[in-house]
């Protein structure tokens, strides 16, 4: 007997061991749960930033297109004029700009010409006023000699005692003295008269350099006229490049809003595309049961469109709020909201791919 309840008791230890053991696997197991939703990605309006006709349309609905093809051309008649209009008035600017340029120019150099040739004339007439000065000098110095010879030899040829040649000599160098001494004099007011009208040509000369200023400014003025010129030009043409309009991105067209012909505003859109290079699954669960999950957990899609085809994504990102749906709610005592999270997918790019496509979610229930 005592045998037989060793045994017993061993058989139910080994028992309670392997239930044990059960519920732990049961409690740690994970039960595959497929949850439907659909893949997702960025759609892209396509307009215009400026308004005007339709001349055609490049693209049709489901095409594939990449960044900087074209997608469309705008009637362009009008800004095209515009275009020729601004060119030309800048081109006129630009001529303005250098006929500005080339009077200062020249201006320049006759300013330069005229004051150099002045200031030697003043310069001239200053020498002269020296020389004339210097020649007074000396004949100030000459009549005084000869003034007082002669006062000493008159009348000695009346008392006899010069004969009258020599009187008369006398007499004459006295008069060419006189006469030299007065014409010295009157060359000194001559030359102070041109030294007056040489600073009056200089100055006229230095007062020319205001004309040299308002050449300068006369060229600052067109050189800003150009300027604003060329910026209208250039508005005009990026208003003309507006007119053809190209793709931004990667993806396929998904819809044709506008077609041609039609009149479309600034920012209306004219096609939707679809990015085909960043598709999503996004799916809602509950936080319960799927709280476990950790961003970059690897996720298996199956996609019915393709022929239940198993692809693998990523888990990029899961809702910290967690407040997207309320799933249950109840008064009972112990009891709480659950709420539903949402959990975002990235696929790995795959041309087939379209947008709006089933996506069904394989994710592992956390039994614990």
């Amino acid at each position: 007997m005592k045998k037989e309840w060793i045994a017993a008791l061993v058989a139910a230890a080994v028992i309670v061991i392997f239930s044990v053991v059960a519920i732990r696997h049961h409690m740690h197991a994970s039960t595959p749960i497929v949850v439907d939703g659909t893949i997702e990605c960025d759609e892209i309006s396509v307009s215009s930033k400026i308004p005007g006709r339709i001349e055609k349309l490049l693209v049709d609905e489901g095409m594939q297109v990449k960044p900087g093809d074209a997608l469309a051309v705008l009637e362009s008649q009008e800004l095209d004029a515009k275009v020729t209009q601004a060119t030309a008035a800048y081109q006129a600017a630009q001529e303005k700009t250098a006929q500005a340029g080339t009077a200062l120019t020249l201006q320049q150099k006759t300013f330069v010409g005229q004051l150099k040739q002045a200031e030697a004339q003043y310069n001239a007439r200053l020498e002269e006023v020296h020389q004339a000065e210097e020649l007074v000098n000396q004949s100030q110095a000459a009549y005084k000699t000869a003034s007082d010879t002669y006062r000493r030899y008159k009348g000695l040829f009346a008392d006899g005692v010069i004969p009258e040649q020599t009187e008369q000599e006398i007499e004459y160098k006295y008069l060419a003295a006189k006469a030299q001494l007065g014409a010295a004099e009157s060359k000194v007011k001559q030359a102070h008269q041109g030294v007056v009208a040489a600073a009056a040509a200089l100055q006229l000369a230095k007062d020319a350099s205001l004309q040299v200023n308002l050449r300068q400014q006369d060229k600052a003025a067109a050189a800003q006229m150009a300027e604003a010129a060329h910026g209208q030009m250039n508005e005009a043409q990026a208003y003309q490049n507006e007119t053809k309009i190209f793709s931004p991105v990667y993806g396929y067209v998904s819809e044709k809003i506008s077609n041609n012909g039609e009149m479309v505003s600034a920012g209306f859109p004219m096609l939707t595309i679809v990015r085909a290079n960043d598709f999503k699954v996004k799916v809602y669960v509950d936080e319960s049961k799927y709280g476990h999950l950790s961003l970059g957990t690897p996720i298996k899609v199956i996609l019915p469109a393709l022929n239940n085809q198993e692809v693998t994504g990523t888990l990029i990102r899961i809702s910290q709020s967690a407040d997207f749906a309320t799933k249950r709610a109840t008064n009972e005592q112990g009891s709480y909201d659950v709420r539903g999270i949402q959990l975002v997918i990235k696929l790995n790019d795959d041309s087939r791919f379209r947008n709006g496509m089933t996506a069904r979610v394989v994710l592992d229930e956390d039994k614990h």
